[in-house]
């Protein structure tokens, strides 16, 4: 710690310097000033944690010069010297948070003992205020290490996802005593229109606030990650005496209407069994098979496993369409193409696609081509032709017209854009 010592005696300022047994205390630099004026130099200059100052001052008093300093540097402790032990000033500097006040004639074992004190107290503080600043960055950054932890699932990691899982849950410790976090898998079912596709971020934004909002009153928080096409996982961290299971579910299809009614996508959302599942990788594994059972896109909230009969319902036409013309982007598909594909009237297939999706056979093409193609301008270094020809274009100037349309910007000018992003 840092101790700065003030008073207008000259002679006592190097008396305490000199006298105390600094080697014997958690002292880095000592600092001396002779008025309230040079001390606020002082403090205004240079980190300190003590301030150890006379009270009778001219000009400017101890107290004066405390309450000043209180203001400017949170955590800073104040030991005051006094000559009067029956002094009313004495007993201000306690009241307004004076650490501790010392008779003068000073006593040099006293001063250190009264300087042990305010280290221990310092250090307590400085602990609270690590702690706080972890937290603070652990919610701050909480959608990146449940990335990571999605991310190590994905990868057949489970033993590295279940110790970042465990560490995520500790961190939580010091605001709940009970914490208990809730995985829910939300998958985006169906976009009411094709060419109002969110990007991924505002999504993430939007099921965080929301779900934030409902739980609101028990001070709920959450984080979200998303890691596969259309999956978001939503952890809820919870006090489990504030939010019981009931509480949880309640909020849970509050969630879910809401969404399905605001939003420009309809979802299905899978909770854990029980709610506060404490094995993630578990978690993981069973709410994803039951996603992955939904084969006919229904939305809703799906509590349990899908039942066989959805299971083995056949796949729907036009997500089979869709899943065709994403594997064959490179490709000049047609509208004949993919109708003969799913076995439908092509006419009939027409109507029932855009019906599905919003969009026309030949926009929905246009957008995924264009989607496709800013991927490939972010991520790889691939020249714009060979880009144009991995989404089906052989004519470059076609490609650019195309892409502009779209973007309002050439593949060079989006390129050049995301570079500087």
């Amino acid at each position: 710690m840092n101790v700065l010592i003030v008073d207008d005696q000259k002679a006592v300022v190097e008396s305490l310097k000199n006298g105390i047994r600094w080697e014997r205390l958690p002292v880095e630099k000592i600092y001396t000033a002779c008025s309230a004026k040079e001390a606020k130099l002082v403090l205004m200059n240079f980190e300190t944690d003590v301030l150890v100052s006379d009270i009778e001052m001219p000009e400017e008093d101890g107290i004066s010069l405390c309450r000043w300093a209180k203001e400017k540097f949170e955590g800073l402790e104040c030991i005051f010297l006094t000559s009067h032990a029956e002094f009313e000033y004495a007993k201000e500097a306690i009241r307004m948070g004076g650490f501790d006040y010392i008779l003068q004639p000073v006593r040099y074992e006293e001063v250190e003992k009264v300087l042990l004190k305010a280290w221990e107290k310092i250090s307590r503080q400085k602990k609270i205020l690590q702690i706080m600043d972890t937290r603070k960055m652990v919610i701050q950054q909480r959608n990146t290490i449940l990335d990571a932890m999605i991310s190590k699932m994905l990868q057949g990691k489970e033993e590295d996802a279940g110790q970042i899982y465990s560490h995520f849950h500790e961190m939580f410790r010091t605001e709940y005593k009970d914490c208990g976090i809730c995985p829910v898998l939300v998958q985006i079912r169906k976009w009411k229109k094709i060419t109002n596709v969110w990007d991924e971020k505002l999504v993430r934004m939007v099921l965080c606030n929301v779900m934030e909002e409902l739980f609101r009153e028990e001070d709920g928080k959450a984080g979200v990650s998303c890691l596969r096409e259309n999956r978001y996982w939503v952890f809820l961290i919870l006090e489990k005496e504030k939010a019981g299971e009931e509480l949880v579910r309640q909020k849970i299809m509050a969630f879910y209407q809401f969404i399905d009614s605001n939003m420009d996508f309809s979802i299905a959302v899978y909770p854990p069994d029980p709610l506060f599942e404490q094995d993630f990788v578990k978690a993981f594994n069973r709410l994803g098979q039951r996603a992955d059972n939904n084969k006919d896109r229904q939305r809703g909230i799906f509590w349990e496993d899908i039942p066989d009969e959805i299971r083995e319902t056949e796949e729907d036409p036009i997500e089979k369409s869709i899943q065709y013309i994403k594997q064959n982007l490179n490709k000049n598909i047609s509208r004949t193409d993919v109708a003969g594909y799913v076995h439908l009237n092509e006419e009939y297939f027409s109507r029932l696609f855009k019906q599905e999706t919003g969009a026309t056979f030949k926009d929905y093409i246009l957008m995924e081509k264009m989607k496709a193609a800013q991927k490939l301008l972010e991520k790889s270094r691939l020249s714009v032709s060979i880009i144009a020809s991995k989404v089906g274009y052989d004519n470059f100037s076609h490609f650019s017209k195309m892409f502009k349309k779209v973007t309002n910007q050439t593949p060079q000018e989006y390129r050049k854009e995301k570079q500087k992003s």
